[in-house]
Formats: structure tokens, sequence, C-alpha cells
């Protein structure tokens, strides 16, 4: 059962986080998954986590900017590590959790989380960039108009090929932020905006027999410029796989993050 307000929740990031979520965005990222637990008081700082098969992840950590130095961020990895262990989990990590996530990890720059995490006995793993592609001039738009394609169309061709990505896919394909490509065997790209968080590209896949061969590209163009259409000045590129179809469009280094995990 969800036990959080996400207007309180939002509130509580707005004040404390250098890139807070937004209402809606804590909802579709976190929210509207049964298994997301969030403890504490959104006046002072609350953990969000969830049990992933035996792994317990901390989707969101934030306290703040007032009631920091006081011990509650260290009190608040304990509690939800306390309600993890007993969920079942048997070892702990922080970012690496797709496909509902609000970053891929923490965010190098937060040097306090990670002192933190640190402190509690994470230890630093991979890291997950992200990139920018400014709006203001991006590639042409192409000729051919996205496909239209359903969502039974969408979750069918995810668990085929890229199962992993079916819950972003489809929930792109309902929010409209969906652009794809076919030709005579079926979906051949499909690229997603707007998923998790607002002005973010990704996930980007093509049908594996195509990979590499530049099928996404219409479909990430597609979104690019819906972005620029909808106001935004840049993009960006969610947890980058291969960097070269985005470096193609105009992709620039942005943001670096790592994944943090312990042991049970």
């Amino acid at each position: 059962m969800i036990d959080a307000d996400a207007g309180a929740l939002a509130a509580l990031c707005a004040r404390a986080l250098n890139d807070p979520p937004t209402a809606d965005e804590l909802t579709r990222a976190l929210l509207v998954d049964p298994a997301v637990r969030v403890l504490g008081d959104p006046g002072v700082g609350v953990v969000a986590c969830a049990l992933d098969g035996t792994v317990g992840s901390i989707r969101l950590i934030v306290v703040d900017r007032p009631a920091r130095r006081r011990g509650i961020g260290r009190t608040l990895v304990h509690e939800a590590e306390t309600h993890l262990r007993q969920a079942g989990a048997t070892s702990f990590r922080v970012g690496g959790d797709a496909p509902r996530y609000l970053w891929p990890g923490v965010d190098v720059t937060e040097l306090g989380l990670l002192a933190l995490l640190e402190a509690a006995g994470y230890a630093r793993g991979e890291a997950a960039l992200n990139l920018e592609v400014p709006l203001h001039a991006p590639p042409p738009v192409p000729a051919e108009p996205p496909a239209e394609v359903t969502g039974d169309e969408v979750a069918a061709w995810c668990r085929t090929h890229w199962p992993h990505w079916e819950v972003e896919f489809v929930a792109a394909a309902e929010r409209g932020g969906l652009t794809a490509a076919v030709d005579e065997h079926g979906i051949a790209a499909l690229c997603a905006r707007d998923v998790l968080r607002d002005g973010w590209i990704g996930p980007v896949a093509s049908r594996p027999d195509l990979v590499g061969r530049g099928a996404g590209r219409a479909p990430l163009l597609h979104a690019l410029h819906a972005l620029r259409v909808a106001g935004r000045t840049r993009a960006e590129i969610a947890w980058a796989g291969p960097l070269r179809p985005y470096l193609a469009v105009g992709a620039r280094p942005g943001r670096t993050f790592v994944v943090l995990r312990k042991a049970g």
C-alpha cells in the first residue's frame, strides 16, 4: 500500500534537492508501484524503498536542508534496510533499479549523500551517464512521420526483444510520448520521452537485427523535435548506452551517476 502524499513529498524535494521531481514525476516513477514503501516525515525527511527479488532498492532519500547533520539520513537508511530485510532482501542498492526510477544512481556531485551511504557500508559500483542535447537547432526532423503503433503491439514487441523496457515503453505509449519506426517485419525501433522525468529521453531501442544500423535515429529525432515544440530548450538522454547515436544528434556530456551496493 502506498503511504505517501505526492504533493507533500514534492514540496520536500523542492526544498531539499537540486533536481527536485514534481508530484507527477514522483507518482509515475515511484508511487504507482505498490511495492514502494515511503518511510519518514515529509516535513523533515523521507526514504522510499522497494524489494526487487531479493535486492532491496532505496529509490529516494531526502532530508530537508535545515534538518541535516542530525543523523536523520542515517536513521532513514537504517529504517529502509530494516523494512527491506524483513521483506526478504539479502542485499541493498541505491540506483540501477529500472524500470521505475528518478535517477540512474547518485549524482557524483551529491557528495553529502555519497558520504552518508559510504558511512552506512555502501560501496560505489558502476557509473551511469546522462547526456544533454540542446534543442535550439537539432538535426532536421525526418520527412516520414512517426509510425502509429498500439500499446498492445508495443508490449508484445518488448516481451519478444527487450522485456526489461516494457514498463517504460508501454507507459510512454499511454502518455503519448512514444515515437516509432516500422518496416515490413513490424516495429523496427522505439523512442520514449517524458516517461518518468519530464524532458528525459529513454529508453531507445531497435529490433535486435537492426541494432547498429540506424533504425532508432528517426524515432529519436521525432522525440527531440516534440520536446522542442513543447517548449523545452534541452533534452536529457537518461542512462545512455551506446554513445554514437546520441553524439550524431548533438549530444554532449551531462550528469554522471554511480550505483552503490551493500551486502545484507
